[in-house]
């Protein structure tokens, strides 16, 4: 996610897409499709059935959480897991998607550990998602602050995962070279590229292929995109995005901008959507379940079939916080997209993604007062600093 990146601003609440109809609850928009006459805030609501032939993806097909080995305290034998194993995964999901801290592999491993250190929890979602049959995608960046200083560490790093991941029976075959390097990445656009085409190069002789950019989707992306895909050496096949914006706003805008900012106008290459959420909480302000199911049905129901992007895949950002714990939501930089809660109970935006969302054991849920917030956009921190090789960290 964008971490520590963008501010806030406050815009005016997004009107229920074309096909779905909507009444006011307070300040939220609640939506329904026109088609199915079921309310997305029905706890167990039914998805809407996708019919935009001009997209081969019909709904959320990769989870992006990296909590995974620590649902319910641990993935295995867990009661989540379980569920997640019956439910989700024969319905919907064949992708997991995790971001490892570029140089984990210096790290000295007594063996898969969820509360370990960044090599050994990496081991750990490993394993856990070998044991599902998933299928794996995985990014690189910085947690601690410490960067590649020169494309022979950035490599010899990369090389390293790629090789644990196929000891572990796990190989990666597709592979974002760094996570949000316009947001929570923190690279220069000419390094991140070259990131990238250091990545392609190493995926040559590892069976991989890299998705490009892995971009958050900022108001201020197009200068970036445009500098990125100059400096690439290499034509991708497939490009990044994590349309966190999109889905608030409700609105497909910013992603057509992307995709014609792309090489060839973005005709020649697959559209990833490899990390996205709706949010419960933003930056210290809970927007409630309604507004959380709303924007999960925005992208459910109208982003994924939509003509004019047409994802190929899409992570989804948070099922269940680790450890049943809430997830943190303060003001300098926590949020939540979990779509269940500590006591594992869907919320409503649960039966937005899935249709069976069901609840795998019972427990009395907490409730947490909503706020009048309808949307909350992301705009780029201009105070921060973005990396280049050569620089002292």
């Amino acid at each position: 996610m964008a971490g520590d990146g963008p501010l806030l601003t406050v815009s005016t609440p997004s009107e229920c897409p074309p096909g779905v109809v909507g009444n006011r609850l307070g300040n939220n928009v609640l939506c329904r499709r026109r088609a199915v006459g079921l309310c997305v805030l029905t706890l167990l609501a039914s998805a809407a059935v996708h019919t935009n032939s001009a997209s081969a993806l019909q709904h959320v097909d990769g989870i992006s959480d990296q909590d995974l080995p620590r649902w319910d305290g641990s993935f295995t034998g867990g009661l989540f897991a379980s569920y997640f194993r019956a439910t989700w995964v024969p319905a919907q999901i064949s992708w997991a998607r995790y971001v490892v801290q570029w140089n984990a592999m210096t790290e000295v491993s007594d063996g898969p550990n969820p509360n370990g250190d960044y090599r050994e929890q990496f081991e750990a979602w490993l394993n856990d998602v070998h044991s599902m049959g998933l299928r794996a995608l995985v990014g690189l960046t910085s947690y601690t602050g410490v960067y590649p200083t020169s494309l022979s560490s950035y490599q010899s790093s990369l090389e390293e995962v790629l090789t644990l991941a196929r000891a572990r029976g796990e190989p990666i075959g597709s592979l974002e070279a760094w996570n949000e390097p316009n947001s929570q990445g923190r690279l220069a656009a000419a390094t991140a590229a070259e990131l990238a085409n250091d990545a392609h190069g190493v995926c040559a002789t590892n069976s991989c292929t890299v998705i490009a950019g892995d971009f958050a989707d900022l108001t201020s992306l197009a200068p970036y995109e445009s500098a990125y895909a100059s400096a690439l050496t290499f034509t991708p096949t497939a490009w990044g995005i994590h349309p966190y914006n999109a889905v608030i706003e409700h609105s497909d805008a910013g992603l057509i901008a992307f995709k014609r900012g792309l090489p060839g106008g973005g005709s020649r290459a697959q559209i990833w959507f490899t990390e996205v959420g709706a949010y419960y909480c933003l930056r210290g302000t809970v927007r409630g379940e309604a507004q959380q199911a709303s924007d999960a049905s925005y992208l459910a129901d109208t982003l994924i079939p939509d003509a004019a992007v047409t994802p190929a895949h899409v992570f989804y950002y948070g099922l269940l916080a680790a450890d049943r714990a809430p997830a943190g939501c303060s003001a300098e930089a926590g949020a939540d997209t979990e779509l269940y809660k500590p006591n594992d109970e869907p919320r409503l935006a649960a039966g937005a993604i899935l249709a069976d969302a069901g609840m795998p054991t019972s427990g009395a849920s907490t409730p947490i007062a909503t706020a009048s917030v309808d949307v909350l956009l992301f705009a780029e921190d201009t105070n921060r600093e973005l990396l280049s090789f050569g620089r002292p960290y």
